[in-house]
Formats: structure tokens, sequence, C-alpha cells
């Protein structure tokens, strides 16, 4: 019954235009399977099959994958969405799923909508579970995150409380899956158990933001109000910067006290300031 239902409708998309890949059968055949064990009556069985899975059928189909990552040596987590949603920076603003595919098993495991609650569940509870640091590097397993630093779960959860809309709320947080590798420095000034630092300017995680001519300030979490050293991103000769779309990045060093920062700016030359611990 659920091969005649299914086989028909894949060779109407696929006759005369291309053939669905591996993955993409596979994906489908996962979502028609679970949309049929939720009804155990035949008619609303029917039902749901139409609702949830005949109707969006063809959007399946026009999945692509937007970005990949190892779980582990068996598991890949991949992010599909649309060609639209491919190429646009706001992704967001578009649909997106999540799959766990088994490499070994060449099995879908699991399925979510990336506002998908039980998602968010995994991420907001497993967060660590979610990075899959190399065996040749110690410092990798350190990396701050809500999972395992009660003052990042604060921060995270004061995001959550403060959300006009939980469900855009839920897609924003799921734009930083699956995670970049080496996206997230291990270094223990970034560490929210010993250090607090405005998170808008700098953090743990490795990206563009916009650049600041007030300096960084790293405060003690054991001595409250006790500042323990500060970054200054700007121009070091102490003139005020006025260029307009000044952006920076940094790159702390695993374990010493040595930084980089980079600022770029439109039209202008890349600015790399070294920063490194002076007693």
């Amino acid at each position: 019954m659920m091969n005649y239902l299914l086989t028909p409708m894949i060779w109407q998309v696929t006759e005369g235009r291309y053939f669905l890949s591996g993955i993409k059968q596979r994906l489908l055949s996962f979502i028609f399977r679970k949309t049929w064990d939720e009804a155990a009556d035949p008619t609303l069985r029917v039902q749901h099959l139409k609702m949830k899975f005949y109707c969006y059928f063809q959007d399946y189909v026009d999945l692509i994958m937007w970005k990949v990552q190892f779980l582990d040596r068996h598991h890949l987590l991949i992010k599909f969405g649309s060609v639209d949603g491919g190429v646009s920076r706001g992704t967001d603003q578009h649909a997106a799923f999540f799959a766990v595919y088994n490499m070994e098993t060449t099995e879908i495991v699991a399925f979510y909508q990336n506002s998908a609650d039980e998602l968010y569940s995994l991420f907001e509870l497993f967060s660590d579970h979610f990075h899959a640091p190399s065996r040749n590097s110690l410092h990798g397993n350190f990396i701050t995150s809500h999972s395992n630093n009660v003052h990042a779960l604060d921060q995270l959860l004061t995001l959550k409380n403060k959300a006009n809309c939980y469900s855009q709320f839920v897609k924003k947080m799921m734009t930083s899956l699956p995670f970049t590798c080496q996206s997230q420095s291990p270094s223990p000034y970034f560490d929210l158990s010993l250090f607090r630092y405005d998170d808008k300017l700098i953090s743990s995680t490795d990206r563009h933001r916009h650049a600041t001519e007030h300096p960084i300030k790293f405060i003690s979490r054991r001595q409250p109000n006790i500042l323990k050293f500060k970054i200054k991103p700007g121009s070091e000769a102490g003139a005020q910067d006025v260029r307009p779309k000044r952006i920076s990045s940094f790159l702390f060093h695993p374990y010493l006290p040595f930084a980089l920062s980079i600022q770029q700016t439109f039209m202008q030359p890349t600015v790399v300031n070294i920063h490194f611990w002076r007693r």
C-alpha cells in the first residue's frame, strides 16, 4: 500500500525531466512513513497524507542541500532549503529543514523543520553534540556553550523570554546550524564562567561585526566590577575614525594571551592589530 501510493507521484515528477537522487528518495520515503504512522484510522491516514505529504510533495522534491556537517563518524546533519533561500543572505526568512542521515545504513533517521520545537529543545539541551571537535585538538573540547555553562544558558533564556514570536526566535537560532568547522574559539577568555563581556561586540563565534571605537572590556566574573583587561580594536593612533561601514573580526589563540583583530572598510586597506597580555 505504501509503495503504491508513493511510486506514482515520484514517476509523475521524474518522467521526462529528471530522476530523484538516492538521498532525496530516502527523504521522501521517511516523510511519507512518518506521516503514515501519525494516524491508525485509514480515512484519517489518507487525509494526513494529502495535507502533509502530497500537498507539499513538489516543495520537498525541489529542496537542495544548503549545508552539511558531521555529527559523528556515522551521521550527517544536512540542512535543506529552497534554491532562492540558498542564494539569499536572510536565510532565516526562508523555510528550511534539517535531516539526520546515517551514512552506513543510508537511512534518514530524523527530519525537522527549522521552526520545530523539538529541534530547538535538542539544540538548547545538547548543543555540544552539534560540535564535532577534532581528536587531535584537546582545546576544542572546552568551547563554552549554553549546554555546559550556566551563564551562557542564562543569556540564551533571556533572549528566548524577550522574543515577541517564539517560532521566529527558533528560526533565528537554527540559522547557526549546522556549525561551521573551527567557527568557535576555545580561548579561555571567552569562558563566561571567568569573564563578562558584551557579546554584541565580541564572542567565541568567528564572524564579522560592526566595529566600535570603544574598548571591549572583559570583567571578572569572580570579582564583580573588576576590569581584568580590555581590547581596543580601533586605530591605535588615537584619532577618531569616522569612516563608514567598518567591520571587524577577531582571532584568538586557543590558550595563549594573544589575539588578532582585523578591521575592514570599503575602499580602504585592511588593518590588522596584534593584542597580547603585557604585565
